[in-house]
């Protein structure tokens, strides 16, 4: 059953002042690791509670990028999402020291690969207990947070750039190519198309050397 827990409950909980838990107790969450960006069911445990009592509600805050799905049913416990505070809350029930319980959620997980935190409330008979630390230990001064690691997802489609080969035309600078086949056989024949105009010129010159001496001729007689 999913309802919204009023943001109040959630502050006052938080305000609480918890005392140091039982040595080597903590919350678990299974798995230990997970695909950034998939959707999961994450199992937040325990098997105590605190100075020999019964556990009788557990706060768990999802990190930021994470999207609640769905809250399956456990036995004897109401389930509350507070959507503002990225809360699961159970409360109703009684679980008693030394007894093994199981609290699930079904989520879409961050889409960044990296060691994620669930800073978790147990509230119990005898007071609550924080497991809100960032630093994983053991003993009376540990209060480690539940932790998952996101792993990226192998099967993602990778994106290849494409290779663009460009074709480069060589011309010869400068070049002065016959255009036609005419001219490629005029040059062949070593310019044959010039030939009428040095004729011309010659017996043009050799004409006026001519017409010269003839009237040099006549002015001497």
């Amino acid at each position: 059953m999913l309802r919204r827990l009023p943001l109040a409950a959630v502050l006052a909980a938080a305000a609480l002042v918890s005392l140091a838990p039982p040595a080597g107790a903590h919350v678990e969450l299974a798995p230990g690791e997970a695909t950034a960006g998939s959707t999961a069911t994450l199992t937040f445990s325990f098997h105590h509670g605190k100075d020999g009592t019964a556990t009788t509600a557990l706060v768990v805050q999802v990190p930021e990028g994470t999207t609640i799905v769905d809250v399956p049913a456990v036995a004897g416990f109401t389930s509350a999402v507070d959507e503002v505070e990225r809360t699961v809350t159970w409360s109703g029930g009684s679980v008693p020291d030394g007894t093994e319980a199981a609290f699930p959620m079904v989520v879409r997980l961050p889409s960044t690969p990296g060691v994620v935190l669930f800073p978790t409330l147990q509230e119990t008979e005898a007071g609550q207990l924080a497991w809100i630390g960032e630093e994983e230990g053991e003993g009376e001064d540990a209060n480690p947070a539940p932790r998952l690691t996101l792993v990226a997802d192998p099967n993602a489609t990778t994106t290849t750039e494409a290779t663009t080969t460009t074709e480069v035309t060589t011309t010869t600078a400068g070049a002065d190519l016959p255009r036609t086949e005419l001219e490629a056989q005029e040059r062949d024949d070593g310019g044959s198309s010039l030939a009428p105009w040095v004729i011309g010129s010659a017996v043009a010159a050799l004409a006026a050397i001519g017409v010269g001496g003839y009237l040099l001729k006549r002015r001497s007689s």
